[in-house]
């Protein structure tokens, strides 16, 4: 078994312990690879760092509710707003770094879903085609998939993208996780039936349901599943050997038992 996995699985199995609620009253949330948190609130965006010293707010941004929200590189995290087709781009403070772009003008006009990539990349879901589409920051395209509906011989419906390491992970509620290489070639389908957004550790893919954390491993054979310390309806997310959701009240964090002793 690998040894990165077996470390992972080691962190998760230890007794978590309550540690506090971070009071919210965020609709959502999400935590980068730093640990910043990210409460997403209707209009607003407020990014609290991994140690709860330095609060940044978004100023006013007049596009709508938050729909989207990728914090893969944490000093560009960016919002797309796919009712109206655009991307802001913000910096770590949270200040909008130049005009929206509108993706209508730059020639993309049935994106659906949009997604970080190295380089300060993006990786583009293009329905019209069933294509993703990997553009530079001034969003030329870099390659493309090709239509994966033909592909794949599917009908395919993401719900979440995400690039980690040297892979891309596409997420669709019917048909698993579909995994791609940074090139946008396909590698393979994994059978992971989640409502809830992925999390990769490692190249270890962790989901989650109401009441237990899945680990596949590297081997994408090899799963483990835990129990979580409560049950819950939204995101979770592991970091640091601390487990984070969203309750009634606020943001619950659980630390690891183990790190408390020592």
């Amino acid at each position: 078994m690998n040894t990165l996995f077996i470390y992972i699985l080691f962190l998760l199995i230890q007794t978590f312990t309550f540690e506090k609620t971070i009071p919210t009253k965020a609709s959502d949330f999400m935590l980068d690879e730093l640990g910043n948190i990210y409460f997403i609130q209707n209009t607003s965006l407020e990014r609290l760092n991994a140690v709860g010293t330095t609060t940044f707010r978004t100023s006013e941004l007049n596009f709508g509710n938050i729909e989207h929200l990728d914090v893969t590189n944490p000093l560009k995290p960016f919002i797309y707003y796919k009712d109206i087709n655009k991307l802001v781009v913000l910096d770590n403070t949270l200040s909008q770094q130049g005009e929206a772009v509108d993706m209508f003008c730059s020639g993309y006009e049935q994106v659906e879903m949009v997604a970080g990539s190295r380089g300060d990349a993006f990786w583009l879901w293009d329905s019209r085609n069933s294509e993703l589409i990997r553009v530079d920051q001034n969003f030329k395209k870099l390659t493309s998939t090709g239509n994966l509906s033909v592909l794949l011989s599917k009908e395919i419906h993401p719900a979440q993208l995400l690039e980690r390491g040297d892979q891309l992970y596409m997420r669709d509620t019917l048909n698993g996780v579909f995994v791609f290489d940074v090139y946008g070639t396909y590698r393979t389908t994994l059978a992971i039936q989640t409502q809830q957004d992925i999390q990769v550790l490692n190249n270890t893919i962790v989901y989650h349901d109401t009441r237990e954390m899945h680990l596949l491993s590297t081997d994408w054979i090899t799963e483990e599943t835990i129990a979580l310390p409560e049950t819950t309806s939204g995101r979770v997310f592991f970091f640091n050997q601390k487990l984070y959701f969203q309750t009634k009240s606020g943001l619950a964090v659980w630390k690891n038992a183990e790190t408390i002793r020592n």
